[in-house]
């Protein structure tokens, strides 16, 4: 146990795989401490009520309530710095640092999507939320981080495009697409940047990829935008049922895309 009135540093880490460290050294919690921990950051500051339904559905609210409240008498008195001692509202106490607010604190502005690099873009393709967790709340704080990680990678793409500069774009658009593979407008964005590049081979393969995953997986086609970010005029691209790569002028098709990125995905 932690000397009650120690100073620590507590660091909580929601994505990749949840973890507590107090003072750079890793600390065990048990099943429902942790859920504790991990609603509490998601979901507070907010009352003892609102957490106990949070985390422990379909209880009667008494009984989650005084369990609740029990796991969080246990907690602050074993890892004292971590939660806030405000009896009615529950929150972690405000020197905790986590890794999603970091997250959030550095893309979630214009200046991290003029100035995306390779390590934010790699940081937001691979930053899931408390991967593996399969409560109905876990879930969907993952998905709508996922749905964050995948507009900020679209809208570096987007700004890179702008710009003139199809690596960054594709890197982003990529990742974007590696998150949700039948993501259309990631895939039109990675088709935009493979073609500015002049890479016209695989921006039609990409195209063909997308185009079968979506027919095996639900049996539809993707829209007339996905041909469009060829280049090419809706229907003009197909040669019995597939893309035919060649034949194509690449300065030509790259200086359409720039003409048109600013009506882009």
């Amino acid at each position: 146990m932690l000397h009650i009135n120690a100073v620590h540093r507590w660091e909580v880490q929601l994505l990749r795989q949840w973890e507590l460290f107090c003072d750079g050294a890793e600390v065990p919690v048990g099943g429902f401490g942790r859920r504790v921990v991990a609603g509490v950051t998601l979901a507070g500051p907010a009352s003892v009520e609102v957490i106990a339904q949070l985390l422990l559905p379909g209880r009667a609210p008494e009984e989650s309530t005084e369990r609740l409240k029990a796991e969080v008498l246990r907690l602050r008195d074993e890892m004292p710095g971590l939660l806030e001692d405000d009896v009615d509202q529950l929150a972690l106490s405000p020197d905790v640092w986590v890794d999603l607010k970091e997250l959030l604190r550095t893309a979630d502005c214009q200046a991290a999507i003029v100035h995306a690099g390779s390590e934010l873009i790699g940081e937001l393709r691979d930053a899931e939320l408390l991967p593996g967790w399969a409560e109905g709340w876990a879930f969907y704080y993952r998905e709508w981080v996922r749905l964050f990680r995948m507009a900020t990678l679209e809208a570096i793409a987007r700004h890179s495009l702008r710009l003139d500069d199809p690596g960054t774009a594709a890197a982003a658009a990529r990742s974007s697409a590696a998150i949700e593979p039948l993501r259309e407008s990631s895939h039109a964005l990675l088709i935009r940047a493979l073609v500015l590049a002049g890479d016209l081979r695989e921006a039609f393969s990409v195209h063909e990829g997308f185009r079968r995953r979506l027919l095996e997986q639900r049996g539809t086609e993707p829209s007339a935008a996905l041909t469009s970010a060829l280049g090419l005029p809706p229907g003009g691209a197909r040669t019995r049922g597939r893309l035919r790569p060649f034949g194509v002028d690449a300065t030509e098709a790259a200086q359409q895309q720039k003409e048109a990125v600013e009506h882009g995905p």
